[in-house]
């Protein structure tokens, strides 16, 4: 898809992991890119580097998306660079996961900081432009679990859970001139997940997801691509499961 060459994408948390990837990628295909992050500055740097030498340009721009005046002054950078935002992915996540009984209040509102009040913040702000321009798209990045749940993860999963409802609402009021979708993912092979999960869970979750893996990055970031493009032009306000089958049970 070559309908990205010159757009301007912001893509938060993209400093490592699936951010990163879906920020690369984006890049790779032409686009202008705003990568954010709060503390992986060396991978934010590689990132703009990486996108640059596959001939998009790219910044770093670091912002805690849960200050509005970071997040002000990161759109105003992305804007000056580049011109307006054309993509917003919500990326940036955060886990900290504990006994529901014993979880402080602190945990759960820096979770609920950053992966509810952040994508709140900068879809505004970025919206607000969008509205005012020629419209735009922006991708959520969701869990499964916010449909079923998960142990010792009830801030990680109610913050998830209120970003999809988020994702509804602003498409109700953004339409028709920008799109708003998400993706809820299952388990994406990286290192993270192989650090948080012992060999013995990942081989039964593999065997009880229908395609009998678990998803890539390069996979995960394909299918942002996908949502911000005109192929899905018709399609808003939803939060749709991505994780092989996992959990249509």
């Amino acid at each position: 898809m070559t309908e990205f060459r010159g757009k301007t994408i912001l893509v938060t948390g993209a400093g490592r992991g699936i951010g990163r990837q879906i920020a690369e990628d984006f890049g790779a295909q032409g686009a202008n890119v705003c990568v954010n992050y709060a503390r992986s500055a060396e991978g934010a740097e590689q990132a703009v580097s990486q996108i640059g030498g596959a001939g998009g340009k790219a910044i770093a721009c670091k912002a805690d998306i849960a200050d509005s005046d970071a997040v002000k002054s990161m759109v105003d950078a992305t804007v000056a660079a580049f011109g307006p935002i054309d993509v917003l992915v919500n990326n940036a996540g955060l886990s900290i996961d504990g006994p529901f009984l014993e979880m402080t209040e602190a945990d759960w509102d820096r979770v609920q900081d950053v992966n509810l009040k952040g994508p709140f913040l900068v879809s505004q702000t970025v919206a607000g432009d969008m509205m005012a321009g020629e419209g735009g798209v922006i991708v959520n990045i969701s869990a499964n679990t916010t449909f079923y749940g998960r142990l010792n993860a009830a801030n990680h999963c109610s913050a998830r859970a209120g970003l999809n409802m988020l994702t509804k609402c602003m498409a109700l009021e953004l339409g028709p001139k920008v799109r708003v979708n998400g993706i809820a993912l299952g388990f994406v092979d990286s290192p993270l997940v192989r650090e948080l999960y012992t060999d013995e869970q990942l081989t039964r979750v593999t065997e009880d997801t229908p395609m009998k893996r678990m998803t890539t990055y390069a996979e995960t970031a394909a299918f942002v691509r996908l949502l911000a493009s005109e192929s899905t032009s018709f399609v808003t306000g939803q939060t749709i499961v991505f994780d092989g089958g996992l959990k249509m049970r």
